[in-house]
């Protein structure tokens, strides 16, 4: 490989941890809720209804109550959208404060002093999205014209269009380009569309949402993912 990509949420960070300090500042009456599985069922839910958001039939107010509301619904729980905005909007602050996962750390400083160049893709609003990123702390790494956001370039993962763009911007070829992210459907079968490598974290042991597609390598934590990149730059 001579270009990594790296995915931002769930990738670079764990995005667990802004949701718990979100939900124990909001939510903290409910104390018998497994706050890993009401994460689960919310990211299900923003998955189902993702393209209305990049397409604009559904604001993004709207997708942060429908999925709060559907998850705590799925749970016996019943919340108000004043109490999902509440919620979202302590969860955005949270996002704000988040940090490396120390292990990629390790990776982007590794595949940096190896000269292989280092690039961001990730779904979602550019403001946002820059935001977070802006809070990891890796421009030393990572200079800004190395990050490509969905609604920036007007295609989203996992659209080949959207990594044909990428290639095009950072003058690589599909067969250099290696993906690094957790999402199959996005990350994976994105990469796999545009003819990339891709390196698939699976930590929590998923099955293959798509039986005929293959992640060129997958690692089941971060210490695995660290030692095959750095097996392999």
């Amino acid at each position: 490989m001579k270009a990594l990509f790296f995915d931002l949420d769930d990738t670079l960070y764990d995005q667990l941890q802004p949701f718990q300090g979100a939900y124990h500042s909001v939510f903290s009456r409910i104390t018998d809720l497994s706050i890993l599985d009401l994460f689960k069922k919310s990211r299900e839910y923003s998955d189902k209804v993702f393209a209305l958001t990049e397409s604009g039939e559904m604001s993004l107010e709207k997708m942060h109550q429908y999925r709060m509301m559907n998850a705590f619904k799925d749970f016996g729980y019943t919340i108000s959208a004043d109490e999902a905005d509440a919620f979202q909007q302590e969860y955005k602050n949270q996002q704000y404060k988040v940090s490396l996962i120390p292990e990629m750390k390790n990776i982007l400083q590794y595949a940096s002093t190896k000269c292989i160049p280092i690039f961001v893709t990730t779904n979602g609003p550019s403001t946002h999205q820059r935001q977070k990123l802006e809070s990891l702390g890796i421009s030393e790494w990572v200079p800004a014209n190395h990050i490509f956001i969905s609604s920036e370039v007007g295609y989203a993962k996992p659209h080949k269009a959207f990594f044909e763009h990428v290639n095009v911007k950072t003058k690589t070829n599909s067969i250099d380009s290696c993906m690094v992210g957790d999402s199959f459907e996005n990350d994976i079968f994105g990469a796999h569309q545009a003819g990339w490598s891709s390196i698939w974290i699976n930590t929590t042991k998923k099955a293959k949402p798509i039986e005929n597609v293959h992640p060129t390598y997958e690692t089941n934590s971060y210490q695995q993912l660290e030692n095959l990149i750095k097996s392999l730059v």
